[in-house]
């Protein structure tokens, strides 16, 4: 048994924080009708599949055409029984087809209907694409990542996609426990755009006090110092000394206690005043050690830290990787090929999830026909519906 096994969602998301979403669902029991255009969902092809691949385990896919009558009501009919709705079209798409919240709940009252896009469903924004670089642009995250005499970077892992949808899978399992006591189902908004400045919170409250604006600071952080990434003989480490003590045994640690006497150092403040001759003087000491090997020296003496790996580093060897088996085997349906992704990131005593996906990514269409014939179509109206191009699927 999967806590979610009694819930059927109906998935007219693309791109990836809707996956991401209607994925969690899937992974904790939810029966997740997967409904793709006939080309297939549009990230099917980006990057080989490797984007697709990730977020669509324990899926459905029915591949059908709603600009036609009959796939109009074949997927009418899907939003009609479901217990949950989540889609990611711009605002107002939907309404042409009556596929909007307000329609479906004519039909299916007790519906949690959820819909995720750029910037929500008001606003003068709504209308704008939810692109996770240009969220993280219009947000305010952009202004603070990179270097001060840099350009603003982008933060290539798709953080405001996944967030969102970890949020969206967030609310709607709210909605289905408030339903569950009695409530009323209800139409949820969310967009990457509120969730990026959600993740703004402690800057517009620094700002919101001091009138500050947060300056971009490369590898260096906030608050104390050192505390930033610096260069070691092999790569680069980030070290983070958060207090006097932690800073007294960085110098031991180094064997540097010249460093506690020089003024100054002296205090927090101190350090962070004359952060660049003492970056300078770490530099030096830092360059005889090999990353990690830097890094378990502080680590043991209580001096957070972590050498710089890259993804080679995650996949090839890391012990910690591979002691919390946080990666899996899956497949990829665009290449036909066996590949490894990032398992789920929970785990629960009772055994209910292992951290693995329940099933592989589904082939574009692979479930057309189940689907409809769950639906109660024939086998010849199935075949009528293939032939008119209404449906489509792998077989």
């Amino acid at each position: 048994m999967k806590p979610l096994d009694d819930l059927t969602v109906v998935d007219f998301t693309q791109s990836v924080a809707g996956p991401v979403c209607t994925q969690l669902l899937a992974e904790m029991g939810a029966t997740v009708l997967k409904v793709e255009p006939p080309t297939g969902d549009n990230f099917r092809n980006l990057m080989d599949g490797n984007i697709f691949a990730p977020f669509n385990h324990g899926k459905q896919s029915l591949c059908v055409d709603i600009k036609t009558d009959a796939g109009h009501e074949i997927v009418g009919q899907l939003a009609t029984e479901a217990d949950v709705v989540v889609e990611s079209f711009r605002p107002g798409v939907l309404e042409k087809f009556d596929l909007d919240y307000e329609s479906v709940a004519e039909r299916n009252e007790d519906v949690i209907y959820c819909s995720l896009s750029g910037f929500g469903r008001s606003g003068p924004y709504q209308s704008y694409p939810g692109y996770d670089p240009c969220i993280q642009a219009i947000s305010g995250l952009m202004a603070i990542t990179g270097y001060a005499d840099r350009p603003p970077a982008r933060i290539r892992a798709s953080l405001i996609d996944c967030g969102t949808g970890a949020n969206a899978a967030f609310a709607i399992l709210a909605a289905v426990r408030g339903r569950d006591r009695g409530g009323d189902g209800t139409h949820i908004d969310i967009s990457l755009f509120d969730v990026a400045v959600s993740w703004m919170s402690y800057w517009v409250t620094n700002y919101d006090q001091t009138g500050a604006l947060p300056e971009r600071a490369g590898g260096k952080g906030i608050g104390s110092a050192p505390n930033g990434v610096f260069p070691t003989g092999d790569g680069y480490i980030y070290v983070a000394t958060l207090s006097e003590a932690m800073y007294e045994r960085l110098c031991s640690v180094l064997d540097r206690p010249d460093l506690l006497e020089d003024e100054r150092f002296e205090t927090i403040e101190d350090r962070i005043e004359h952060r660049e001759p003492l970056r300078d003087e770490l530099i030096r000491e830092f360059e005889a050690f090999a990353s990690t090997e830097l890094e378990v020296e502080l680590l043991d003496a209580g001096i957070p830290s972590g050498a710089v790996r890259t993804v080679a580093d995650l996949v090839e060897d890391n012990e910690h990787v591979d002691a919390r088996s946080m990666l899996v085997d899956t497949y990829n349906p665009e290449v036909d090929e066996e590949v490894v992704t990032a398992a789920l990131p929970f785990r629960f005593s009772t055994g209910i999830h292992g951290g693995g996906y329940s099933s592989p990514p589904p082939k574009k269409g692979e479930h057309t026909d189940d689907i409809l014939t769950a639906l109660s179509y024939s086998e010849r109206e199935i075949e009528r519906l293939h032939e008119t191009g209404a449906v489509s699927s792998s077989r």
